[in-house]
């Protein structure tokens, strides 16, 4: 999964002073969970409707627990 965030410069370079270490959010956004996933969008908006996948939302943004993915992410559970 890719993110631009003080790793990289505005035109896309990594930075010089960049560490190695990457802050990964307990939040995820719908985009984030369709990567980790490999799944689409009509599917991801589908488990969050019949509850197989716990969102909430944010305003009018959704979100999803890292935590509450892993299990998928891992193929411990079947989609």
């Amino acid at each position: 999964m890719t993110r631009y965030d003080d790793r990289y410069d505005a035109f896309g370079y990594e930075c010089e002073d960049y560490d190695g270490t990457i802050e990964l959010n307990d939040y995820l956004t719908p985009k984030e969970v369709m990567e980790l996933l490999a799944i689409g969008k009509n599917t991801f908006y589908k488990m969050v409707q019949t509850r197989q996948l716990p969102a909430f939302r944010v305003g009018k943004q959704w979100r999803v627990k890292r935590a509450d993915i892993e299990p998928w992410a891992d193929g411990r559970m079947d989609r």
